[in-house]
Protein backbone atom coordinates (compact mmCIF):
# COMPACT_ATOMS: atom_id res chain seq x y z
CA UNK A 1 0.00 0.00 0.00
CA UNK A 2 2.44 2.14 0.54
CA UNK A 3 3.87 2.80 -3.24
CA UNK A 4 0.26 3.53 -3.45
CA UNK A 5 -0.07 5.71 -1.09
CA UNK A 6 3.21 7.71 -2.86
CA UNK A 7 1.84 7.33 -6.32
CA UNK A 8 -1.40 9.39 -4.92
CA UNK A 9 0.67 11.80 -3.08
CA UNK A 10 3.12 12.61 -5.95
CA UNK A 11 -0.43 12.48 -8.18
CA UNK A 12 -1.94 14.98 -5.67
CA UNK A 13 1.39 17.67 -5.42
CA UNK A 14 0.92 18.13 -9.46
CA UNK A 15 -2.69 19.48 -8.99
CA UNK A 16 -1.77 21.38 -6.36
CA UNK A 17 -0.53 24.44 -8.36
CA UNK A 18 -3.10 26.76 -9.46
CA UNK A 19 -1.23 27.01 -12.39
CA UNK A 20 -1.84 23.61 -13.59
CA UNK A 21 -5.22 23.43 -12.58
CA UNK A 22 -5.46 26.81 -15.16
CA UNK A 23 -3.82 24.60 -18.12
CA UNK A 24 -6.13 21.69 -17.01
CA UNK A 25 -9.40 23.79 -17.17
CA UNK A 26 -7.85 25.05 -20.60
CA UNK A 27 -7.98 21.56 -21.79
CA UNK A 28 -11.06 20.18 -20.40
CA UNK A 29 -12.89 20.61 -23.63
CA UNK A 30 -10.29 19.93 -26.67
CA UNK A 31 -6.48 19.15 -27.11
CA UNK A 32 -4.89 22.45 -27.74
CA UNK A 33 -1.45 23.79 -29.29
CA UNK A 34 0.90 25.50 -27.09
CA UNK A 35 0.48 28.35 -28.73
CA UNK A 36 -3.47 28.12 -28.10
CA UNK A 37 -2.55 27.45 -24.26
CA UNK A 38 -0.57 30.55 -23.96
CA UNK A 39 -3.20 32.95 -25.61
CA UNK A 40 -6.10 31.09 -23.65
CA UNK A 41 -4.17 31.32 -20.11
CA UNK A 42 -2.01 34.14 -20.81
CA UNK A 43 1.02 32.39 -19.57
CA UNK A 44 4.40 33.10 -20.92
CA UNK A 45 5.79 30.75 -23.18
CA UNK A 46 8.68 29.34 -20.94
CA UNK A 47 6.50 29.30 -17.50
CA UNK A 48 3.62 27.57 -19.91
CA UNK A 49 6.62 24.92 -21.28
CA UNK A 50 7.68 23.95 -17.70
CA UNK A 51 4.36 22.98 -16.82
CA UNK A 52 2.95 21.42 -19.82
CA UNK A 53 6.77 19.01 -19.52
CA UNK A 54 5.71 18.41 -15.68
CA UNK A 55 1.99 17.11 -16.46
CA UNK A 56 3.12 15.40 -19.74
CA UNK A 57 5.45 13.37 -16.64
CA UNK A 58 2.79 13.21 -14.66
CA UNK A 59 0.74 11.32 -16.84
CA UNK A 60 -1.48 13.78 -16.58
CA UNK A 61 -1.59 15.29 -20.39
CA UNK A 62 -0.73 13.14 -23.66
CA UNK A 63 1.09 14.88 -26.21
CA UNK A 64 1.27 14.86 -30.45
CA UNK A 65 3.38 16.36 -32.54
CA UNK A 66 2.25 18.29 -35.83
CA UNK A 67 4.94 19.86 -37.61
CA UNK A 68 6.50 22.22 -35.57
CA UNK A 69 3.61 22.62 -33.26
CA UNK A 70 2.91 20.48 -30.12
CA UNK A 71 -0.76 19.45 -29.29
CA UNK A 72 -1.28 18.29 -25.93
CA UNK A 73 -4.75 17.02 -24.21
CA UNK A 74 -6.00 15.43 -21.15
CA UNK A 75 -4.27 11.97 -20.59
CA UNK A 76 -7.45 10.49 -18.55
CA UNK A 77 -11.43 11.84 -18.36
CA UNK A 78 -10.84 10.75 -14.71
CA UNK A 79 -8.57 13.83 -13.92
CA UNK A 80 -11.14 16.74 -15.54
CA UNK A 81 -14.12 14.81 -13.47
CA UNK A 82 -12.00 14.92 -10.21
CA UNK A 83 -10.99 18.55 -10.75
CA UNK A 84 -14.22 19.62 -11.44
CA UNK A 85 -15.91 18.09 -8.94
CA UNK A 86 -13.64 19.74 -6.10
CA UNK A 87 -13.85 22.94 -8.40
CA UNK A 88 -17.65 22.50 -7.90
CA UNK A 89 -17.60 22.13 -3.99
CA UNK A 90 -15.22 25.34 -3.27
CA UNK A 91 -17.39 27.09 -5.19
CA UNK A 92 -20.51 25.84 -3.30
CA UNK A 93 -18.42 26.21 -0.07
CA UNK A 94 -17.72 29.94 -1.09
CA UNK A 95 -21.48 30.85 -2.02
CA UNK A 96 -22.61 29.60 1.40
CA UNK A 97 -19.91 31.33 3.30
CA UNK A 98 -21.30 34.38 1.32
CA UNK A 99 -25.12 34.04 1.83
CA UNK A 100 -24.62 33.00 5.86
CA UNK A 101 -27.44 34.66 7.90
CA UNK A 102 -26.44 37.97 9.38
CA UNK A 103 -23.28 38.03 7.07
CA UNK A 104 -25.02 40.54 4.37
CA UNK A 105 -24.25 40.66 0.65
CA UNK A 106 -20.63 39.62 1.27
CA UNK A 107 -19.28 37.67 3.82
CA UNK A 108 -16.38 38.56 5.88
CA UNK A 109 -12.85 36.88 5.15
CA UNK A 110 -12.07 34.05 7.38
CA UNK A 111 -8.87 34.28 8.88
CA UNK A 112 -8.34 30.57 8.92
CA UNK A 113 -9.52 27.64 6.87
CA UNK A 114 -12.52 25.37 7.99
CA UNK A 115 -10.15 22.72 8.94
CA UNK A 116 -7.45 25.15 11.08
CA UNK A 117 -8.05 26.64 14.75
CA UNK A 118 -7.69 29.68 15.79
CA UNK A 119 -4.71 30.46 17.97
CA UNK A 120 -5.74 31.10 21.43
CA UNK A 121 -4.36 34.60 23.00
CA UNK A 122 -3.12 34.61 26.44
Amino acid sequence: MQSVFESVARYFSVLGEPTRLRILHALCQEEKCVNGLIRETGLAQANASRHLGLMYQAGLLSRRREGTQVFYRVADPLYIELCRTVSTQMLARADAELSLPGQGAVAAPRPFPANEKEPTSV
